[in-house]
């Protein structure tokens, strides 16, 4: 019998990654052929278009401008660019993406491209990617990204400073990402986002307050991280899966002092379950002390951003 890996084992194992030459590569490996989290099942495909929808549609609430003319751009591309295509699939014809590390993987593009042709009865949308690509360089390949879908694809690139010109982009959209960045960076992120987007621009964020790790060990609450402390945290924080764990009430203050005013919020809030489930934990004083069992239980949130035109507050 195969013992269960727990989220211990896969947390201090990316740690090792982290610590060792080409540890990137190996947690990639283990991803696609140990814990077969990549690629992305039919599930979980459909999840993320879910969100890029979400996206897509909020711009179209708030904005008037030809989606035709627009410029998107998202930070933390990741490996598969489901979220992108996604927006080629709605019209975007223009997107610049930005991450820092070349985590792009053709193959699984070349899977997010099949799934999308043979799940197109299902997705309702108005065109379809039609293109896979073929093995050769990898600048060639992310040369015809750009050429076939639109999609300027730039790595390494420092999202806190991408040197990309200002007042340059329509939309800003990010995915599940803000919450493995630490709070400095977000801040730094979100100052950069005021910088590109333009007076009228619009930043569409979606932030998992969960502990990732409850998705691979259905063993552990959502809420299993916020019973460490800092110190005892480091531990299993590896850089190649870090949380900050961030509550929704801190990011509302980054935002508020990055510039931006939150036009539109939707939560996924606790439930008594939930509630319950914190009042038993040994709480972290960092998270007892400072916040209410209903900020804790916030599972996660959708966020609509509107520039702030008079600068960014101190």
């Amino acid at each position: 019998m195969v013992p269960r890996i727990n989220w211990r084992y896969k947390a201090l194992l990316q740690q090792a990654f982290s610590l060792v030459p080409y540890g990137e590569q190996m947690n990639y490996w283990a991803q696609r052929h140990v814990t077969k989290s990549l690629p992305a099942s039919d599930e979980k495909f459909m999840e993320i278009v879910t969100s890029a929808r979400k996206h897509f549609e909020a711009f179209r609430r708030y904005s008037r401008r030809n989606i035709a003319e627009t410029v998107f751009y998202e930070f933390g591309a990741g490996w598969d660019l489901i979220i992108p295509i996604s927006f080629y699939a709605f019209g975007v014809e223009r997107q610049t993406l930005v991450d820092k590390r070349k985590l792009l993987r053709f193959e699984l593009v070349n899977d997010t491209v099949g799934r999308f042709q043979r799940l197109q009865h299902e997705l309702h949308i108005s065109r379809f990617p039609d293109k896979c690509f073929e093995e050769g360089s990898k600048s060639d390949r992310v040369f015809l990204l750009e050429k076939w879908y639109g999609i300027k694809y730039l790595a390494p690139c420092d999202a806190r400073k991408t040197e990309l010109r200002g007042a340059s982009i329509d939309f800003i959209t990010s995915t599940n990402t803000l919450e493995h960045i630490s709070a400095h960076d977000v801040r730094l992120i979100l100052e950069e986002c005021h910088r590109l987007l333009k007076d009228d621009g619009l930043m569409s964020l979606t932030i998992d307050y969960q502990d990732h790790y409850s998705y691979f060990d259905s063993q552990i609450s959502v809420y299993n991280f916020l019973q460490y402390s800092p110190a005892a945290w480091k531990l299993y924080n590896s850089s190649l899966h870090f949380q900050n764990r961030i509550r929704h009430r801190e990011y509302l203050d980054l935002i508020n002092r990055s510039g931006f005013v939150v036009e539109e919020e939707n939560l996924i809030e606790g439930s008594n379950e939930d509630l319950e489930i914190l009042r038993r934990f040994a709480l972290a004083p960092t998270f007892r002390e400072l916040y209410t069992p209903a900020e804790l239980a916030i599972r996660g949130g959708d966020l609509v951003l509107r520039k702030q035109t008079r600068g960014v507050t101190s």
